[in-house]
C-alpha cells in the first residue's frame, strides 16, 4: 500500500487532500485513485493511519480514516550522518539509500579534500535531495523524513550527541575492530549517534585530531576500503543488526 507524508496533523477521522498536498497529484493522477482506494498517511506527529477514498474530484480527494496503525519501523537511536558532497550526482543515489536504511539526519559539509563544489547551487541541491529523501521514506514505509542540511565543518562536528564515530581507513588498516560496535551499543534508546565519513580522498590527520578533541572515536569498518558513498550504507546496516535484529 502506498504511503504518503502530510505536513499537518490528522485531528479528525477525515483526510482532505487538495492541490497543495504533494500526495494529491501522485495518488489521484499517477495511481488513479478511485472511490474505495486505500493508502497510508503519516501526519506531522508521526501518526500513521489508513485512509479510504470516499469522494474525488478535480480539486479534492476526500478520505475516511478507517484504521490507526502502530508500527515500529525506525531505528531505536537517532543517527546523523555527516558526509562530503559527492561527485557526479552520486549524492542523489546516496541520500535515497541512506534514507531507506534509517538515517535520521543527513548533513553535507565541505572537508579538506572535498572535490565537488556546491556553494553556487547549495539551496537548489538541498531542495532536490529533500524531495528524494521524502520519496525514499514513503517507499520504505518510514515514519519520518530525514532532514537534509549543508553545514560548515565546525558546526557539523560540534552537533550534540551521545556518541560520535568517525570512520577512518587508518584504523581499519591497523586492525581496529571494536570501537564501532562499542559506541553503537552504548547509545541509549532515543539517544543521538553522529557518524562522520570522509570524501573520496579521505580525511586528513588534522581533521581526525579535531574530531578527537570533541569526543569522536576513530573506528574501522572492516578490512576492506569502502567508497565514500558505500561506507555510510555499511555503517547503517550494521547499526540495524546491532540495535534491531538482536
Amino acid at each position: 500500500m502506498q504511503r504518503y507524508f502530510l505536513k499537518r496533523t490528522i485531528n479528525h477521522e477525515i483526510i482532505n487532500l487538495t492541490r497543495e498536498d504533494a500526495a494529491f497529484n501522485h495518488f489521484g493522477r499517477v495511481l488513479r485513485a478511485r472511490v474505495g482506494t486505500k493508502a497510508e498517511f503519516v501526519d506531522s506527529n508521526q501518526q500513521l493511519v489508513i485512509g479510504q477514498v470516499t469522494q474525488i474530484d478535480a480539486n479534492q480527494i476526500s478520505m475516511a480514516v478507517i484504521e490507526h496503525l502502530n508500527q515500529i519501523v525506525e531505528i531505536p537511536i537517532n543517527v546523523t550522518v555527516i558526509v562530503s558532497p559527492l561527485k557526479n550526482d552520486r549524492s542523489e543515489w546516496f541520500v535515497q539509500k541512506i534514507t531507506e536504511l534509517g538515517a535520521t539526519r543527513i548533513i553535507f559539509t565541505e572537508m579538506a579534500r572535498t572535490v565537488a563544489d556546491w556553494r553556487k547551487q547549495q539551496d537548489k541541491k538541498i531542495a532536490r535531495l529533500q524531495k528524494i529523501t521524502q520519496a525514499a521514506a514513503e517507499q520504505s514505509h518510514r515514519l519520518i523524513i530525514p532532514e537534509i542540511d549543508f553545514l560548515t565543518w565546525k558546526t557539523a562536528i560540534h552537533l550534540p550527541k551521545d556518541k560520535g564515530i568517525v570512520a577512518w581507513e587508518e584504523s581499519a588498516k591497523e586492525g581496529e575492530i571494536s570501537a564501532f560496535i562499542d559506541a553503537v551499543n552504548h547509545v541509549p534508546n532515543n539517544g543521538h549517534l553522529v557518524l562522520v565519513f570522509g570524501p573520496e580522498g579521505g580525511l586528513t590527520v588534522d581533521e581526525i585530531q579535531e574530531m578527537t578533541q570533541v569526543d569522536f572515536v576513530s573506528a574501522g569498518l572492516g578490512p576492506r576500503i569502502l567508497r565514500a558513498e558505500t561506507a555510510p550504507l555499511y555503517a547503517l546496516s550494521a547499526i540495524s543488526v546491532l540495535r534491531e535484529l538482536q
